[in-house]
Formats: C-alpha cells, sequence, structure tokens
C-alpha cells in the first residue's frame, strides 16, 4: 500500500509540476490581495446606506456607469470600483463633500490577471486546471502516510517537516479548491447566461428593492460578467443578500460562501491572506524539493562522467581504489586527445552496452585469494550468455605476483569476454605492484589502437604512500578466558609516526610481513583529526590449517614488539570514505573484526560539523566477550555521533541473532534512510558470511516492503552498488 501511495505521490508530482507551479505561484500571488485591501481599506460602516441615497450618488459620482463594486466605509466614504477597457481604479468618497479622494493603489487590475491564470490559465483552460486540482489534493493527501517527520539538517527532512508542520493550512486551502471545482459547499445561485446584457449596479439595487426586501446597502460587486451581490439590510435591519441576474433577482444565504472564503482567503481580511500565503510558499517548496530530491537521485543513479556521444567506454572494476585510479587517469589522456569516453565502474555497466562503443577499456585488479572485487563480480558473472559479437576491448590487470592467483580476476573476465564473442584488441597486460610503467606502455598501444596521439601521459596522483609506523599500543578485544571468543583473537592496534599523516577512515594500511611475501591490507579506524601522527587498526589473527598464526596478522598481534618501527604503506580507498557532504546520513553494518573502518568514520563524525545521522549494525558472537569497542560505542550514542545501534549475538541463549536479522527486523526504516533520506549503506566484514547475508537481507526487504519480485530487488540492489550507495568492503 505504501509503495503505491508512494509511486502515487511522486509521478502525479513529477508530471504536473509545470501546471502546479503555475497554480501555487498565482494562489500564493492572489493570497496577497485581501493584505493589500485591508492594508489601504477604512473600516467597514457600522451601518447600511438606504437603498435611495445609495442611488443617488451612483448617479452623482458613476454617470457612465462603469463602476463594478461598491462599499460603505466608516465616516461616511464611499469606495467606487471602474473598470474601463481592462483596467480597475479604485476611488474612495467623502460623501459629506461629495469629493474625490486619492485613487487606491490596490493592484486591482493585476490580481484580476493573476486570478484569470489560477481559474483557466489565461487559455480558458478551466477543466484541465479543475483535474490538476484533484491531483494537488491526492498529493497533499498521500504526503503524511509516505514519511514521519525528523529534525535533521538535510532537504529531504525538511521537505518532510515542513509539510507536516503545515499540513493543516495545505489541506485547508487544496480541498476547498477540490470543493468549488466541485461546486460543494458554495450557495445556490441562479442561473444565468453569460451572453445576456450584464446588470449596472444601479439596476441590481433598485430590482432587489423592488423585487425583494434589500432596504439599505454594504456593499455590492459584480460577478461572473453580468450578475451583480449585494450585501445589504432589509426594513427590520437584518443582513441580507442577494444575487441579481438579467433574469432573476434571488435572495442567498452567503455570497461567495464559506468554502470561497476559505479557499481565497478573504475570511478573517490581511490575517486570513497571510495564512493563504504561507500555504502556498509551503506548497512552492514541497513542490520544488521534492523534485529536486527526485531528479538528484535519478542523476546519481545514472551518474556515469562521461562525455556527449562517448564512443569509448573506460570501466574499472575496483576493490581499494586503486583500478579506479588509473581509469580516471586513462579517460583523462584519451580526453586529452580529443577522445568522447565514457568512465564507469562495472557495478554502472551492463554487458549488452559493450558493442555500441568502439572501443571498451577495462582495468580491474584482484582480490582476496583470485577474487574479482566485489563491485565488479555481477558484471563478470552476467558475461556467461550475453551476446557481444562487435564488441572490441582489451584488459589491463592490477596485482601483486606474491599472491598465488596472481591477476586471476583480469584473466576470468577477458575468459569470459571471448567466450561470449568479444573480439580481443590487444593483449592482456597483467601489472606486477606499481601500476605506473605497465600502464604507459599499455596506454600506448590504446592510443595507436584508438589512433589518437595521447602525448605525455600523467599519472594519478594519490597513489601509495611508503610510512614508517611505531606500534604504540596493542590491546585485546575478545575475552581471552572465553574460549568460545577466544578461537578468534582480536587486538586493537594503535600506531605513531615522526611526521604528520595524510589519510581518512575506510584507507587502507598495507603490512609486507617479509620480503617478498604478500603485502595484507587493514582498514584504518581512526582519523587525523584526533591525532594526525597516530592511527587505528582492529586486526584479527588469522590461524591456519596447522594452528600457526598468519604472517601478517601474527607480526602486528604478537610477535611485533611495542616501541619497534616498521615500514608500511599507506593506500587511499576513497570508495570507502565517510559521505564528503556532512548533511548525507550514513549507515554502517559490521560483523566481528569489520567495525574496525567505522570506529574511524565515528571518530570523524566526533571532529567535523556534521548533521547527518550515523547508524550502526554490529554483530558477533558474545556480547560479553567479542561485543568490540563498546564503551566507545556508548559514549558514541550518549554524544550524539551515534544515532542508533543495533546489535546481534549469535550465540548468546537470550539473542541468538545475526546482523542479517537486524536489517531484516529494520528494513522499513532502513529502506526509508536510503531511499528517501539519500544515505549511504557502508559493510565490512567477510563476503561469504556478512556479504552473502546482508544482500539475501537487503533482497528480502525490498520483496517485503516494495512489493519487488526477487530479480528486480536484486537489480535494486546493483543499481545502488552502480550510484555509490551502497558500499561494500568485504573479503575472506
Amino acid at each position: 500500500m505504501k509503495r503505491r501511495l508512494l509511486w502515487l505521490h511522486r509521478w502525479l508530482s513529477i508530471v504536473l509540476a509545470p501546471l502546479l507551479l503555475v497554480l501555487i505561484v498565482s494562489g500564493g500571488l492572489l493570497a496577497v490581495q485581501p493584505v493589500v485591501e485591508d492594508w489601504v481599506a477604512g473600516p467597514d460602516a457600522d451601518v447600511p446606506v438606504a437603498v435611495p441615497e445609495t442611488l443617488t450618488w451612483l448617479e452623482r459620482l458613476d454617470q457612465r456607469q462603469r463602476a463594478r463594486a461598491l462599499r460603505f466605509e466608516a465616516d461616511r466614504v464611499l469606495v467606487l470600483t471602474f473598470s474601463q477597457r481592462g483596467e480597475r481604479r479604485v476611488v474612495p468618497f467623502d460623501l459629506t463633500t461629495g469629493e474625490a479622494g486619492v485613487e487606491r493603489a490596490t493592484g486591482e487590475s493585476f490580481f484580476r490577471t493573476v486570478r484569470h491564470l489560477h481559474k483557466d490559465l489565461l487559455l480558458g483552460l478551466d477543466g484541465l486546471v479543475e483535474w490538476v486540482t484533484y491531483a494537488l489534493l491526492i498529493i497533499v493527501v498521500t504526503g503524511p502516510w509516505l514519511a514521519w517527520p525528523r529534525l535533521r539538517n538535510t532537504l529531504s527532512d525538511w521537505h518532510t517537516g515542513l509539510g507536516w508542520l503545515t499540513l493543516p493550512l495545505i489541506f485547508l486551502v487544496t480541498a476547498t479548491g477540490a470543493l468549488l471545482a466541485l461546486q460543494w459547499g458554495i450557495p445556490a445561485l441562479p442561473e444565468f447566461d453569460r451572453d445576456q446584457p450584464q446588470v449596472t449596479l444601479p439596476a441590481a439595487i433598485a430590482r432587489a428593492a423592488q423585487q425583494g426586501d434589500l432596504g439599505a446597502v454594504y456593499e455590492a460587486e459584480r460577478f461572473a460578467q453580468v450578475s451583480v451581490a449585494l450585501q445589504g439590510a432589509d426594513a427590520t435591519g437584518n443582513r441580507v443578500t442577494y444575487v441579481v441576474t438579467p433574469g432573476e433577482v434571488a435572495r442567498v444565504t452567503a455570497y461567495p460562501g464559506l468554502v470561497q472564503s476559505l479557499h481565497q482567503g478573504t475570511w478573517a481580511g490581511a490575517i486570513s491572506g497571510a495564512l493563504n500565503g504561507i500555504a502556498a510558499l509551503a506548497l512552492g517548496f514541497l513542490l520544488l524539493s521534492g523534485t529536486w530530491v527526485w531528479l538528484r537521485r535519478q542523476w546519481q543513479a545514472r551518474r556515469r562522467e562521461g562525455d556527449p556521444a562517448a564512443d569509448i567506454l573506460v570501466a574499472y572494476g575496483s576493490q581499494t581504489g586503486t583500478a579506479a585510479r588509473w581509469a580516471r587517469a586513462t579517460a583523462k589522456a584519451l580526453r586529452d586527445g580529443g577522445e568522447r569516453v565514457l568512465e564507469a565502474s562495472l557495478a554502472g555497466v551492463r554487458p549488452e552496452e559493450l558493442p555500441g562503443f568502439r572501443q571498451v577499456l577495462l582495468i580491474i585488479s584482484t582480490t582476496g585469494d583470485g577474487e574479482v572485487p566485489d563491485a565488479a563480480r555481477r558484471f563478470v558473472d552476467a558475461l556467461p550468455g550475453s551476446r557481444l559479437s562487435g564488441a572490441r576491448f582489451a584488459v589491463l590487470a592490477l596485482g601483486d605476483s606474491s599472491y598465488r592467483q596472481f591477476c586471476a580476476a583480469g584473466e576470468r573476465l577477458r575468459q569470459r569476454l571471448l567466450t561470449s564473442g568479444a573480439e580481443e584488441v590487444l593483449p592482456l597486460v597483467k601489472v606486477d605492484g606499481d601500476p605506473a610503467g605497465p600502464w604507459r606502455g599499455w596506454m600506448d598501444r590504446v592510443g595507436r589502437a584508438v589512433g589518437t596521439d595521447l602525448g605525455e601521459l600523467e599519472a594519478p596522483d594519490g597513489g601509495d604512500q611508503p610510512v614508517q609506523l611505531t606500534l604504540a599500543q596493542r590491546q585485546q578485544l575478545n575475552d581471552p578466558a572465553d574460549p568460545d571468543t577466544n578461537t578468534n583473537e582480536v587486538w586493537s592496534l594503535v600506531f605513531e609516526c615522526a611526521e604528520p599523516l595524510d589519510y581518512r577512515p575506510g584507507d587502507l594500511l598495507l603490512v609486507r610481513p617479509a620480503p617478498g611475501a604478500p603485502a595484507r591490507p587493514y582498514s584504518i579506524g581512526s582519523t587525523p583529526l584526533t591525532d594526525p601522527r597516530r592511527l587505528m587498526l582492529t586486526v584479527a589473527v588469522v590461524t591456519r590449517d596447522d594452528g600457526t598464526p598468519g604472517e601478517a596478522s601474527g607480526l602486528l598481534c604478537r610477535q611485533l614488539p611495542v616501541g619497534t618501527p616498521l615500514d608500511m604503506t599507506l593506500r587511499r580507498h576513497p570508495h570507502f570514505h565517510p559521505p564528503e557532504s556532512p548533511e548525507r546520513p550514513m549507515i554502517m553494518v559490521a560483523a566481528g573484526c569489520g567495525i574496525a573502518p567505522f570506529m574511524g568514520f565515528l571518530a570523524e563524525q566526533a571532529h567535523r560539523p556534521r548533521t547527518g545521522p550515523a547508524w550502526l549494525l554490529f554483530g558477533n558472537r558474545k556480547r560479553a566477550g567479542d561485543f568490540f569497542y563498546r564503551e566507545r560505542l556508548q559514549r558514541c550514542l550518549e554524544e550524539g555521533h551515534l544515532y542508533r545501534l543495533d546489535t546481534a549475538f549469535s550465540r548468546d541463549a537470550d539473542d541468538g541473532r545475526y546482523v542479517s536479522d537486524c536489517i531484516r527486523e529494520a528494513g522499513a526504516e532502513l529502506l526509508d534512510w536510503l531511499e528517501r533520506r539519500d544515505a549511504l549503506l557502508y559493510a565490512c566484514g567477510k563476503a561469504s558470511t556478512l556479504g552473502r547475508g546482508l544482500r539475501e537481507a537487503l533482497t528480502g526487504v525490498l520483496v517485503e516492503q516494495r512489493g519487488l519480485a526477487p530479480p528486480e530487488a536484486r537489480e535494486r540492489l546493483r543499481q545502488w552498488e552502480a550510484e555509490g550507495r551502497l558500499r561494500l568492503d568485504l573479503i575472506d
């Protein structure tokens, strides 16, 4: 139900946005009219003026019968509104002297034009305006069902909060507009033909006195071109209202009626006009902000940096950001050479797109034990069965020969492309370590293949930074006395450097335990905003089949003495940095040692002027034995740096849940954060456990909460990964 309401609310707003904006702006301008009239007008007359005297003054002051409205004010002032050649003039007359006063600047002509724009778009399209009014009422009514207001400084939350705050005013204006369109709640008026001769004010007053019981007049106004509404009193002093048409004099209960007075904001003069103005401003903000949020999300969903009519695709599969960095350098070099290039993550590319490019250049790294980077996995898995005849490709594979499966991801990608019918135009290039030299050689061949002189190639900045760090502190996080938790030791390590370090939470520290041994990456869980010379790691001791610890984790957690320096490497990992926008919410999902980068996220949250909330979902085995950084997380909650903390401990008798269960239980709010509040979701842990459980849980939530079929839900997740809303750092 909620999904259908969201669809209706969103698409009515988007499709009808131009017409709605015209109605809202014109309605807001009309709300100013009662304010202006109340400002320039005098107080109402205490008693009405007798019909004979009224007719005498009209005969004297309006000899050409141009007046279309009159109103008696206190101190014997008669205000006449004249109409001539489409212009309106408001003139007060002192009945004591019979002299005209200074013409009042009420903007009557301007408001008359705006009123026609509001009613029929100046084109006689009153039927269209009627249906747009009904649509606006549907938009207003469905809005409150979609989200509760939250006190967060984001455009989406301002949209929701203002909608709830001004709902009574907005509903009043839109509901009365719909009632007027349906002609409900308005006084029963006599029928009239607009083509008949118009009734003048003197004629209308005289006929109401002769055929009715009108004895005195407060005010009169011509409407619908040929009719006149009269407010006055009968012989006994009771207020009466008459509507005079060319063929009838009818006494009515009220004019223009409560519904129209509420809609026009005339029921309390300047006060009601101001309220209607506030409603119009709120409606305008809601329309524009809602449309902008939707457009921004659509742009993010399709965000791929490219030139118009690009015919070269540079796509990358990156786990730590290295392949992405070299892909950007590749795209820049080709653009500098005059080529039209589209640059994208493989998470945002479909295999069937490849034949549409003159050349496809793929840069992919290998992660784990010969695995494809997480963001590229769906693309590679979708290649079997694809028909890629006509696609021409070249692959640059990044790797490290100290790993057993050197550049396996690049080889797998190449083989599947060939099997699907794609043509390889350049041999596979495998990069061992620093890509600079092999990349330049590969780019020379790329330039010749596409017929472009690439000139002097510029390697990307922000590469690996060699650093020497000293172990300053080591603390075991799990309970060594608990055999269940001590089967997997986890340590918090603090390192110091003689010089300030340049990094962000989520960047990687590469540790090579011995010459020739593969470097192991560890997520940094601190921020230089706290201390630029210190960084923190959270490291689990890897246990081999023979019971001995892994080389890198054993060195860091057991062998390296405190106070001993060690040469390491800092590597940028921009895909896994906290949100750049201080207003953007973030959801962090961690299992076990996957908490590592998020302690840095929260440390940065505490030191930067961020208003976006942070939500952590953390799972492990036992609350008592391995609730890592429990006290620190509790302080983050108390100090407001962490908005919400959900936990799951699989081996506790009173819990028995996994973090994927937390995701399912909080599914409705989690989707609200992702879809309406534009949050980023980060996940860190093992690909075989957390990665699989996370995808299954999110797929189930989309099926249950949004009514999607499982394939549609999986495609939605792929889209989130492509646009960078779902960011995974998973490894086994």
